[in-house]
């Protein structure tokens, strides 16, 4: 009898600690230390969250800079949130895959050069905010005819709003990139 009181005893204990103490203690670190990134590092415009730095939206609009291909559309298409629910990941195609090269070759000929790597590929998550630079200058000669603004505007633009890479390219984040063009464009 002695034992199973003393078994029942650390069972509650060990829920105590490690079910109420350890994740309040942790929230309270969170909130007070990384306040802005334990609240989901959001983009806020007019007082009205516009999304995350951490969280890639799909853009399709010509006249924006467009994110990384994503395989479940980063959580945005109704249809496909109803069948799946919420969800990340990626197709994972190999480097032969037809529909890598399908995306390339459609990219090569509307762009007239080389495409980026991620512009054809989707991230791990499929929910990646980032492009490289070389990505986004790709897409300056469409931008710059939509929004009627010069090809040395954008690309002054993408290098200010450009991050360097540790292990990889430069990048810039599509959604902070897309909203200091309108802000240039005064939209």
């Amino acid at each position: 009898m002695k034992a199973i009181r003393s078994s029942i005893g650390l069972v509650v204990m060990t829920m105590i600690l490690c079910g109420i103490i350890f994740p309040l203690a942790v929230t309270a670190i969170g909130q007070t230390v990384f306040h802005e990134q334990a609240n989901g590092s959001l983009v806020t415009q007019k007082d009205q969250v516009v999304g995350s730095k951490l969280i890639g939206q799909q853009w399709d609009e010509p006249q924006y800079f467009h994110g990384r291909v994503s395989a479940v559309k980063y959580n945005m298409d109704p249809t496909m949130l109803k069948e799946n629910g919420v969800a990340s990941g990626s197709h994972n195609y190999s480097n032969g895959h037809p529909e890598l090269k399908k995306r390339a070759a459609d990219l090569k000929q509307h762009n007239g050069h080389p495409t980026p790597i991620d512009a054809v590929t989707e991230s791990g998550s499929g929910l990646d905010p980032d492009i490289t630079v070389g990505n986004a200058k790709q897409q300056v000669a469409r931008i710059a005819q939509q929004r009627n603004l010069s090809s040395e505007q954008l690309n002054q633009l993408i290098s200010k709003q450009a991050h360097q890479g540790t292990m990889y390219d430069d990048y810039v984040n599509v959604l902070e990139l897309n909203l200091a063009l309108d802000q240039m464009s005064g939209r």
